[in-house]
This record gives structure tokens, C-alpha cells and sequence, in this order.
């Protein structure tokens, strides 16, 4: 009997499989993964991630491609896509790194702002953003106001955030702890755009 012919999501569930544990792989195939599992990790120096993220890119790679299989198209090169999407994923990576950085810079200065109670007493658009900014937050969700809380204003790293989570009973991994950070951060937003949006409308009223 010959093998068994594997369906296009085997194929593609064998590669993610390989690039997550290779070391069952013959000389020829370990090669050609070490090969691809470097380029993902160069693509991720490129843009100022640490080579320890590289689970995160394959995860979301991996998701995306069986999405994209249940859609009813085709993956006729599971590696080259692979190779091609984890750099998509990473680029987005690095897109989503930055409007947390912006973020990151207004959520330090509320933070200043709240330790200095004047400067929330003051009439410039700044402090008035503060005073939205910080209605915002009052609006989130408990779990994501907690989160942004501790990576952005308390400052914690991720490795610490999810071990803070961890001592309260609440147990995540680092990757499943970002990914929600950033959605309670796309949820802030929402909230402190439309909060200025309200707040324009109302002033031209006056």
C-alpha cells in the first residue's frame, strides 16, 4: 500500500507542526525548516522583536491559515505561505507596537497628570484630552481596565503582567495576555474618540 495522501489542511497542519518541533524531522527536512523557522526569526529582528515571539507568529499564522482553508481556497505551498504570512503577521505586529507606543505616551502622561491634581485643573486641549482619557478607562470592562492599568500605567512588562495575573488565580500565557491587551487598548480608543466626538457636538452647542 502506498501512503496515505494527506487533504490540503494536513499538509499545512504538518508544516506549523514541523516548525514548532523539528527535531523528529530527517537531514534534508530539518534543513529546509531550520531554514524557514531563521527567516521567520530574522523578519522578527527586523522589526525589533526578540526571537522568543517567534511562537506567538507561528500561532497566528497557523490560525490565519486554517481560516483561510475553511474559506474554500487553496495553500498549493504550505512553507512559502507560511514564510510569506508569518511576515504579514509580523508586519501587523509591528504596526499594532507602535499605536501602543502612542498610547503608552498619553497613558504616562494621565498618570503624571493624576499626580499632579493642577495640571487637571487646567484649561489647555492636553489636560482636557487627560480628563477624557481618564473617563475612558472608567468605562472599560474590569478586566481589560485592569490590564491596561498594569502594562501601561503601572508599567509592567507582560512576563509580569500574566504573573500577577497568575497570583490572583487568573491563569494566561504571555501571548494569549497581549493579544487581549491589545483589544482592551482598539476598545480605549473607541471609547476616548467617541467621549471627544460627544464632547466637540456639545461644546458647539454652548
Amino acid at each position: 500500500m502506498g501512503e496515505k495522501t494527506l487533504t490540503p489542511r494536513e499538509k499545512f497542519e504538518s508544516v506549523v507542526k514541523h516548525l514548532v518541533n523539528p527535531t523528529s524531522l530527517k537531514t534534508n527536512e530539518a534543513t529546509s525548516y531550520a531554514a524557514l523557522i531563521n527567516g521567520i526569526k530574522k523578519n522578527l529582528r527586523q522589526f525589533n522583536f526578540p526571537d522568543d515571539q517567534i511562537d506567538e507568529v507561528i500561532n497566528e499564522t497557523y490560525l490565519r491559515g486554517i481560516k483561510f482553508l475553511e474559506s474554500g481556497q487553496e495553500i498549493k505551498n504550505p512553507k512559502a505561505w507560511t514564510r510569506v504570512t508569518s511576515l504579514y503577521v509580523i508586519r501587523e505586529m509591528s504596526r499594532e507596537q507602535k499605536k501602543e507606543q502612542l498610547w503608552d505616551s498619553h497613558l504616562i502622561e494621565h498618570q503624571k497628570a493624576l499626580e499632579d491634581s493642577h495640571s487637571l485643573s487646567s484649561a489647555n486641549s492636553e489636560d482636557e484630552n487627560l480628563k477624557l482619557l481618564e473617563l475612558a478607562l472608567q468605562k472599560l470592562e474590569p478586566k481589560d481596565y485592569k490590564l491596561i492599568v498594569l502594562r501601561h500605567i503601572e508599567g509592567l512588562s507582560w512576563q509580569q503582567v500574566v504573573s500577577h495575573l497568575a497570583s490572583n488565580g487568573e491563569v494566561v500565557t504571555e501571548s494569549s495576555a497581549r493579544q487581549r491587551g491589545n483589544r482592551a487598548l482598539k476598545r480605549l480608543r473607541k471609547i476616548f474618540f467617541e467621549l471627544k466626538k460627544h464632547n466637540k457636538s456639545t461644546k458647539s452647542y454652548d
